[in-house]
C-alpha cells in the first residue's frame, strides 16, 4: 500500500479550487507524457499531441489496439486466455508475470480487458482504504461481493485488514450463513446485492453490523440507498468504478465527486437542458493500459452547487445509466431525455405497493413490469405517465403494464433500459 496516497486521501485537504485542480492535472499529465507514453507502441508518436487531438477511444477500439496500447508487452489473445480461464475455473490468482488481468461484465455489449501492475494495485488500495477504512485502531474485515475476484481487490489485504471474496455467481442465499459468520466491518457490493442483503437483514435472516457499506458496479437509486441505510444503520457510500478505473466516490459529506485527482475528465454533453454528459477521460495514473481521450457510454448528471466537504472536484447529482439505456420520448422539436430519476420518482409515488420493477422502452412502447400489480395500479400508472409527458412536453409512449419481473440478462441489474434491437429515438438524437 502507498502510505503517501493513504495519508493524503484520509487527512489531506484535497483540491479546493478549479485552478488547483487544473494545475495538478497539468503537472501530472506532463509526467505521464514523459514517463509512460514512450513505453506504449501506440502512443509513443503522440507524446506532444494535444489531448483533444489524440485518437478518440472507446471500449471497442481499446480492445482492438490492446496489444499496441499497453506498456507491459502483453498480447491481447494471451490476456483473454488467462482472464477467461480464471472465469471458467473461478480461480482468479493467475497473472501474467506480476500483472493482474481481468474482464469486465460486458453489459455494454463487449467484454473489456483490464490490467493492473503492483504499483497500480497499491495506489488503488491506499486510496480506497484511506477513504473507507472505518477505524485505524482496529483490525477490519472486508466482505466483497462481486462476479469475479482479482489481484486488484486482493491488494486491500494487509496485517490489519482481512479480505473475503463472495462470488455472486453462486447465488445469494448460499452466502448468508458465511457472511454472518465473517461479521464484516466493511461491506462492499453492487446495489442489487446490497438491497438483497438489506432485505435479509430486515427479515432476520442475516445479522451483521458493518461500520461501512459501499455500493459499487451499479447505479444506486435513492429508495435503495434509504432501505440499505435503514437495514444496516449506517450511511451508504458509493464508488463509481468501471473497467476504466475509479471515476468517482462519495466524500465525507455523502456526495459523489469525480476523481479529478487521478484523471482529467471532460464532458461530452448529451442533454444541454440538464447538463447530462458522457465522461471523456485522460487517466494519468493508469500506467499499464493508458486511457487517453477515452469516452465512456455512462450518462452523468452534474450538481453545480458547492459541497460542504470543501472539495472542488466536480460534484455528480446522479449516474443516470448507460447512454444506450436513456429514455428519449418524442417532443415537438425532436427527442427529449426523460431522466431515470423521473421514472423512479413516478413509481415511488404510487399509492399501491409495487415492489421491485423493470422498465423497458421498445420503439414507442414502454413496458413496466412490477412485482405486484393491484386493481388500480395500471390506471394510476397511465395517469402518471401522461403527467410526466406533459411535464417534459413530449408525447407519451404506449404503455404496457405486466405483473412479475422478467429475468435479468446479466450480472448487473438494469432496472430501466432500452431494448437492444430498437434504439431509434436515441439514434435520431445523436444524428440531430
Amino acid at each position: 500500500m502507498s502510505i503517501t496516497a493513504f495519508l493524503q486521501t484520509r487527512y489531506g485537504r484535497g483540491l479546493r479550487s478549479r485552478a488547483e485542480i487544473e494545475a495538478h492535472q497539468s503537472r501530472a499529465m506532463a509526467r505521464f507524457r514523459r514517463r509512460i507514453m514512450p513505453r506504449s507502441p501506440f502512443y509513443q508518436d503522440h507524446i506532444d499531441t494535444p489531448l483533444h487531438a489524440l485518437p478518440r477511444m472507446d471500449k471497442a477500439r481499446l480492445m482492438e489496439s490492446f496489444t499496441a496500447i499497453n506498456t507491459c508487452g502483453i498480447d491481447r489473445e494471451e490476456a483473454f486466455e488467462v482472464a477467461l480461464e480464471a472465469e471458467r475455473s473461478r480461480d482468479f490468482s493467475p497473472m501474467i508475470g506480476r500483472v493482474g488481468v481481468g474482464l469486465s461484465t460486458g453489459t455494454s455489449g463487449q467484454r473489456g480487458l483490464f490490467l493492473t501492475t503492483p504499483r497500480e494495485r497499491r495506489l488503488w488500495a491506499a486510496i480506497m482504504s484511506g477513504r473507507f477504512w472505518p477505524d485505524l485502531r482496529r483490525r477490519q474485515r472486508v466482505a466483497f461481493f462481486m462476479r469475479a475476484d482479482n489481484a486488484l481487490y486482493r491488494s486491500l489485504s494487509n496485517p490489519l485488514l482481512r479480505f473475503e471474496f463472495f462470488d455472486v455467481t453462486q447465488g445469494m442465499d448460499a452466502h448468508l450463513q458465511g457472511l454472518g459468520d465473517f461479521a464484516p466491518t466493511v461491506l462492499i457490493a453492487p446495489a442489487g446485492v446490497l438491497s438483497f442483503l438489506a432485505r435479509a437483514q430486515s427479515e432476520g435472516r442475516l445479522a451483521v453490523q458493518p461500520q461501512r457499506v459501499v455500493s459499487v458496479a451499479e447505479s444506486l437509486g435513492p429508495s435503495d440507498r434509504a432501505a440499505i441505510a435503514r437495514a444496516f444503520r449506517t450511511q451508504v457510500d458509493e464508488v463509481y468504478q468501471a473497467t476504466e478505473g475509479v471515476l468517482a466516490f462519495t466524500c465525507p459529506a455523502g456526495n459523489l465527486h469525480l476523481n479529478e485527482a487521478w484523471m482529467r475528465i471532460e464532458r461530452d454533453v448529451v442533454d444541454p437542458e440538464s447538463g447530462a454528459f458522457c465522461p471523456v477521460i485522460h487517466d494519468f495514473t493508469r500506467e499499464s493500459l493508458p486511457l487517453l481521450n477515452y469516452r465512456l457510454n455512462d450518462v452523468l448528471v452534474p450538481d453545480e452547487t458547492p459541497c460542504p466537504c470543501g472539495s472542488a472536484c466536480s460534484r455528480i447529482a446522479r449516474i443516470e445509466g448507460r447512454e444506450d439505456d436513456m429514455l428519449w420520448w418524442k417532443g415537438p422539436d425532436g427527442p427529449r431525455l426523460i431522466p431515470a430519476e423521473a421514472i423512479r420518482t413516478m413509481l415511488a409515488s404510487l399509492d399501491q405497493a409495487v415492489g421491485d420493477y423493470r422498465v423497458v422502452q421498445h420503439a414507442d412502447a414502454l413496458t413496466i413490469s412490477l412485482e405486484q400489480v393491484g386493481p388500480d395500479t395500471e390506471a394510476a400508472l397511465r395517469a402518471r405517465v401522461s403527467e410526466l409527458a406533459r411535464q417534459f412536453r413530449v408525447a407519451p409512449p404506449t404503455l404496457v403494464v405486466r405483473e412479475g419481473l422478467p429475468p435479468d440478462s446479466g450480472f448487473k441489474r438494469r432496472r430501466i433500459r432500452v431494448a437492444t434491437d430498437q434504439m431509434s429515438l436515441a439514434e435520431d438524437r445523436r444524428s440531430a
